[in-house]
């Protein structure tokens, strides 16, 4: 695979969540994985925390199932840019929220 930008990766997985099942069950699954640390801390508990985060990404890659062909190119993604995943995945979800222009 070929050396892309951020611009192209975030484009790429703008596309992976085009279906609305897939996008709503991605936002879950991103509230799951950021309050993995506030669970644990919450209940004191480490296998609160990781199976909290556990769930997360289940629910991501559920996710995907509904938008077929996009499972194996969403986890290879986030592997190798995970810090351009978790920025792209921040201005996806933010951008579902503003309001569209007519």
């Amino acid at each position: 695979m070929a050396s892309t930008g951020y611009v192209e990766f975030r484009d790429a997985l703008f596309a992976r969540h085009e279906n609305a099942v897939t996008s709503g069950l991605s936002m879950l699954g991103d509230v799951l994985i950021i309050t993995t640390i506030p669970a644990g801390l919450a209940t004191r508990s480490v296998k609160v925390s990781i199976g909290t985060l556990a769930a997360g990404y289940l629910v991501a890659v559920v996710a995907h199932l509904f938008q077929p062909g996009t499972v194996g190119d969403e986890v290879i993604g986030v592997a190798r840019h995970p810090v351009w995943a978790a920025r792209a995945e921040r201005e996806r979800v933010s951008s579902a929220f503003r309001p569209k222009s007519h």
